[in-house]
């Protein structure tokens, strides 16, 4: 349905003990004189060698490249989750790589314990992430210039434990469009100017049916364009600016007392 050059291979939390348990996988281990590590690096590369064959580029998950003893070819894609501080480990060793990090890419997070047995438990990746904390992501934090080269881009993930059909859209949008404009556009960009793009984005996903979430209540958006509005009528200065010339031009055009006002209004939100 999607074709795509990319095939993920997985390779995120392995879990050593369950084979370690296992008499059958430790009799093929013994009888083949292998360790656990080694006989993962065998398939890995049997895998990655069929998928190149038939075309397709191998992507795994972080720790295949910096926790196993896996020899990956050098075309191999890392996709880093655990932590953006990682990022940098997996460029230093020449790794084309795609952003993933829970700790700003993770739509799941901070909606409580899904075990379900502990009234005061946390998800395993709290806080919340608002799309202000995807949107501040810089892509290229950290790397060189020949390292950020690397970068194929980012993905923002939602792990349905606490999700599905009933409220995937209200989880997802339009904070993922907060990411997608951080990844199209490049790091960088002011959360005040966006939020009118973000507005736009939720307002026209609900038109087409879409239960995507509200940003502000409405009252406060009717104002701040109230706001912007009246300040391009009479100055003809856009606000959105956000540029220190233009809140000069605005107290000279609207005089000190009112043009002071409707700055801090603006800049801060509030009424």
């Amino acid at each position: 349905m999607f074709p795509s050059k990319l095939f993920s291979t997985g390779g995120d939390e392995l879990n050593t003990n369950c084979y370690a348990k296992d008499n059958q996988t430790q009799q093929d281990l013994k009888s083949q004189g292998k360790t656990l590590e080694q006989a993962l690096d065998t398939f890995t590369q049997a895998e990655h060698s069929m998928l190149e064959q038939a075309g397709k580029t191998p992507v795994v998950w972080e720790e295949m490249a910096l926790e196993h003893q896996v020899q990956l070819h050098n075309d191999t894609i890392v996709l880093v989750w655990i932590s953006s501080q990682h990022v940098a480990a997996v460029a230093q060793k020449g790794f084309r790589l795609i952003h993933a990090a829970s700790d700003f890419f993770y739509l799941d997070c901070g909606a409580g314990d899904w075990l379900g047995d502990n009234i005061d438990g946390n998800s395993w990746c709290d806080p919340f992430k608002t799309w202000q904390k995807s949107y501040s992501f810089n892509p290229t934090n950290g790397l060189t210039a020949d390292q950020a080269k690397l970068v194929m881009g980012g993905q923002q993930l939602l792990w349905t434990e606490q999700s599905g059909p009933s409220n995937l859209d209200s989880i997802a949008w339009p904070r993922a469009a907060a990411s997608a404009e951080l990844f199209w556009s490049g790091p960088g960009g002011d959360v005040r100017t966006a939020l009118p793009r973000l507005h736009d984005v939720a307002y026209r996903f609900i038109q087409r049916g879409v239960k995507a979430i509200p940003l502000q209540p409405q009252w406060r958006l009717r104002f701040l364009k109230r706001v912007r509005d009246v300040v391009r009528v009479y100055t003809g200065i856009d606000l959105n600016w956000g540029h220190v010339k233009t809140a000069v031009k605005v107290v000279k055009a609207l005089g000190v007392g009112f043009g002071t006002w409707i700055l801090y209004t603006w800049t801060t939100r509030m009424v």
